[in-house]
Order: structure tokens, then sequence, then C-alpha cells
């Protein structure tokens, strides 16, 4: 497979990497319906799996009313969203609720899971992704990088994509130039994804106690957060927006500022943590570090990560102060997960270049699948 776009590719491991598609819009709906046509195999592909079902049953019977409120807080506050999702879905052939779904998972999931345990019933924790930040001993000058293990089950692993979108002649005021990974029928902004400012982010689900039946979802928040700002200041900023339906974890770069910080978000309530020279390194999996109730309790359950090696496997070892030892904390066999991490991202912060693995390819043991320098990434072809 080669990408549909620039970039250095290696053919390493026995998948396909996801491709890339670049687009050129001129308004919101044009490319939401460029989105939804290249994609189309790929979105009913996705659409027709069990767990993806099983939202779309939850959104249509259980939580319909839960799903109607969720659709009308953020029609009302992104509608030119909305109009790019009306896009993707009739690019894809497929209806508008089910663009709602899939860019409403991380709500929906984590109302799913709040009424499995209210009735008493099991439910299934899944780990879904690992973050690791370094910094120079001898400061942000010398060098800092950020490093992303995007974990999900492998039913998303033959589907997904990376997406471009830049605005057309005349269009650079209604369309951002916004790239990143793409879960099929989603907004660009939720998973790694990176703007024509230096801005780099990527996401942990986090699954609090409690999720409102309303709200903002984390996918539009993010993506106006990382799409549609320049500067750090203006991505935190955005995070910040009380009234979010659930919570989540962001990591955050900025290659011109050289800062970083991950910022934890639950409902009307954030922490920020910028990653100093100070402090060299820090890392992030799926449960709440900084973040705590107006009591000074818990958000998530404890229980969850009882059988999870990832964050004490990552205290345990040395820190991590450059992009090779990320890559050996990140491929790590207690953290690199190969039944469901779909890739891997480490942005070298001095340099500007995002090295991407995939296929079940740890970073620690082969060279990457791609490698893109963000500074030119949206003008070089």
């Amino acid at each position: 497979c080669r990408s549909h776009s620039w970039g250095v590719q290696k053919d390493v491991g026995p998948h396909s990497p996801p491709p890339l598609y670049h687009i050129f819009a001129n308004n919101p709906y044009n490319a939401g319906l460029q989105h939804g046509r290249i994609a189309r195999a790929r979105i009913h592909e996705w659409f027709a799996v069990p767990e993806m079902k099983h939202r779309f049953k939850w959104a249509s019977q259980a939580g319909s009313a839960t799903f109607a409120q969720l659709k009308q807080d953020n029609k009302n506050e992104f509608p030119a969203y909305v109009e790019e999702m009306q896009g993707i879905a009739d690019g894809a052939e497929v209806t508008m609720d089910q663009i709602w779904v899939a860019n409403l998972i991380n709500e929906i999931d984590s109302l799913i899971s709040q009424e499995t345990v209210t009735a008493g019933l099991p439910w299934q924790k899944q780990q879904h992704c690992s973050d690791e930040y370094a910094v120079s001993r001898s400061g942000f000058e010398s060098g800092f990088a950020h490093g992303h293990n995007e974990d999900w089950s492998q039913a998303a692993a033959p589907v997904i994509y990376f997406l471009a979108v830049s605005p057309s002649p005349g269009a650079e005021a209604i369309v951002s130039r916004c790239a990143g990974l793409v879960y099929p029928g989603t907004l660009v902004g939720w998973a790694p994804s990176w703007n024509s400012h230096g801005t780099f982010s990527t996401q942990n689900s986090l699954m609090p106690m409690i999720t409102r039946p309303g709200g903002l979802g984390c996918v539009f928040v993010q993506r106006r957060a990382i799409c549609d700002t320049s500067s750090m200041s203006e991505a935190l900023a955005a995070l910040k927006q009380p009234g979010w339906s659930s919570g989540a974890s962001l990591n955050l770069l900025h290659l011109g500022e050289k800062r970083m910080a991950n910022v934890e978000v639950w409902m009307d309530a954030h922490s920020v943590l910028e990653v100093t020279p100070a402090m060299g390194n820090y890392s992030h999996f799926n449960q709440y570090k900084h973040l705590r109730t107006a009591s000074d309790a818990r958000i998530d359950y404890a229980r969850d990560f009882i059988f999870d090696p990832r964050q004490a496997r990552s205290d345990e070892l040395p820190p991590v102060r450059n992009t090779g030892d990320i890559r050996m904390r990140l491929g790590d066999p207690l953290i690199f997960q190969k039944k469901s991490t779909l890739i891997t991202t480490i942005l070298n912060g001095s340099t500007g270049m995002l090295d991407v693995w995939c296929c079940g390819v740890p970073p620690s043991n082969s060279p990457p699948h791609y490698s893109w320098s963000l500074a030119s990434f949206f003008y070089v072809k």
C-alpha cells in the first residue's frame, strides 16, 4: 500500500498501513462529501462490525432520548461540523444518525458503561491509548518529543485511515487545514491530529463514573481546539470549555512554542498539567491522574486499573528523554498491545518529524511506516 499523498513510507509488517487521503474543500459540507465518497467502503465496513451495531442499537432504543439530547446540544454549539457530517453521510450513503453515533462514541460508551454498572452487570473495560512525553536534560531548546500508542479493537485496524483537509482557494476563512487519523465517519481531530500552525494532539479515552445524558461531545470540542486554533493557549482555552457530556485526557504539543501539556476534562471541570524541563518526562494512560471532584474524590473507578500494568511499568523504567527512549517505552511488551495497538506516533518536537508505525509492529523493533514533516505537510505534494 502506498500513501495517497506525500511522505516517506516503508513497507514493514504483514498488513497494509492506513492510507492517507488529502481533500481540498470550499465549505464544510463539501469537505464532508469528499470525505464520505473517498472513504465510503471503509465506513460501510466499520458500521457493520458488532461493536458499532451495538452502539446503533443503543442509540435507537434504550438510549434514544439521551442520543436525541446529545445531537441537539452539539448541533446548537457546532453547526458547521454538523454540516460536514451531513456531507459525510451523503457521500458515504449512510444515515445521518449513523454518522452521529460514530462521532459520539466516547459519550455513548461511557453511558452504556454507566448503565451497565448501575444494573450490576459485568462490563469489559478496554485499555485505550498510552502517551509518553520527554524533555532533554538541557531543556526544550535541546530537544523534546511526544509518543502515543493508539489502542482500539482489532475490528478497526483494516478500516482506519489518515485524512488531510485543506481549503480550496478563497475558502481559508471557513475550512481549516487539519489532518489526522480517522475512525471511519468521524471528524478529524479526535484521534492523533495536527494543524498547519504546529499544534499536535492525541487523546486517551477515560471512563468517569458519571456521564451526563447530554452536553458537548469530545470529538467536537477537540476538533475546534485542534483544527480551528493557532496557538497552545487558544487550544487549551477551547478544551477548558464547560458543558462536556463526559470527559477525556488530551495530550498537546506545540512545535513553535516548544510547549507540551496534558489536559484532563470531566463535564464542567478541567485540569491542565504543563510538562516542564524540571519534570523532564510524563506519561498518561486511561485514568484520571490530576483532576478530581470538588470534594477531592476520584472521578473514575480504581478497580478498572487493577489489571492494567502500563502505568506501573512506565514508572519503574528509567525516565524517557528523547525519541529513542519513547520508541523503546511504547514498544515495551507490557505497554504495546499487539492485539489492540493500531498505530504508534512519535513526534520529534525539535525537527517536526512525525513517525508512524502500524499493523502490529512495535516502534522499538522496526523503522516507521510513515515519516512526515509537519512543517511542510500541507504544502508539499
